[in-house]
């Protein structure tokens, strides 16, 4: 049981939750689902045509967004792969569950925005090709660069970095494998790892079976404006990146990057052979192999 206070101290609602049942008493009106309380909340902001509503993850909220919002417009934000490729054909596309509704609702959409060109193309594609549509989809990269930074003194010798939330789809442990199998001819190489997730237990139990303690370091969460540039090289073991910050901010601190060739982050960072390198990968290789050409 919780209570939602107004500025005068008065009770502007209630929330009653009993297992996965929730409810939310108002003083004129009873609630049943957190999709009708967001619903009742968009209803009440009154928008207008001149207002925009931008949506990331349309998952439990969007019908109630969009059913509330009036004349607004309606913009959809897609962060990340919106489709599986693997679930993909010439009859049939599997789309990525948390924008499958919003592509649903097209006709209801004003515009979907993408973090880069080449997904920005290949979205207009498949909306063509699956639902012959031409939504309006703009590609607004999610970050920039005030400044490169070079380095005020000689960069560690084979020192590698990578950033990340510790989770699995970022294959944190397949880099710490690379990385322990390639000390075996690079004697000096090192990784810093920097981020905080689920996976952080589990990579600190790895690092200690591969006794790789020494030059294998879980560095937390820390600004990293300033640490790039005192490294020679980054690292990604990620399969799918929307646009990859991290990237960014490596590749102008100076850093070669290596990665897999998968969209969209590592190809719209990576001249092949120029500031790093590219590594071809299909859905069938198995992780061994995925280390091994790591």
């Amino acid at each position: 049981h919780r209570r939602f206070f107004n500025e005068d101290g008065s009770v502007a609602y209630e929330e009653i939750t009993d297992n996965d049942a929730v409810m939310y008493q108002f003083p004129d009106k009873l609630i049943c689902s957190k999709e009708e309380l967001v619903g009742y909340m968009v209803s009440r902001l009154n928008l207008t045509k001149k207002d925009v509503v931008l949506i990331d993850r349309t998952t439990g909220i969007g019908q109630a967004i969009m059913q509330n919002a009036g004349p607004a417009k309606i913009g959809i934000i897609i962060h990340a792969d919106h489709f599986s490729e693997g679930s993909t054909d010439e009859e049939t596309i599997l789309w990525n569950n948390y924008y499958e509704y919003a592509f649903s609702q097209r006709e209801h959409i004003s515009f979907y925005v993408t973090s880069t060109d080449v997904q920005n193309r290949l979205l207009k594609q498949q909306f063509k090709k699956y639902m012959e549509a031409a939504p309006k989809v703009v590609t607004i990269p999610v970050g920039s660069l005030n400044e490169l930074k070079v380095p005020d003194k000689k960069r560690r010798k084979h020192s590698l970095i990578t950033a990340s939330r510790l989770a699995s789809e970022k294959h944190v442990d397949w880099i710490i494998e690379a990385v322990a199998a390639a000390r075996e001819q690079v004697k000096d190489i090192s990784l810093d790892i920097y981020g905080k997730g689920g996976e952080e237990a589990k990579l600190r139990e790895q690092i200690k079976r591969l006794r790789c303690e020494d030059y294998v370091h879980l560095r937390g969460q820390q600004n990293l404006q300033e640490l790039y540039k005192n490294y020679e090289g980054y690292l990604s073991g990620s399969t799918s990146e929307g646009f990859g910050l991290s990237l960014m901010e490596a590749i102008g601190s100076g850093l070669p990057v290596i990665g897999f060739d998968v969209r969209y982050g590592n190809p719209n960072f990576i001249d092949e052979g120029k500031n790093g390198y590219l590594i071809p990968v299909h859905d069938k290789m198995e992780k061994q192999e995925r280390v091994q050409k790591l």
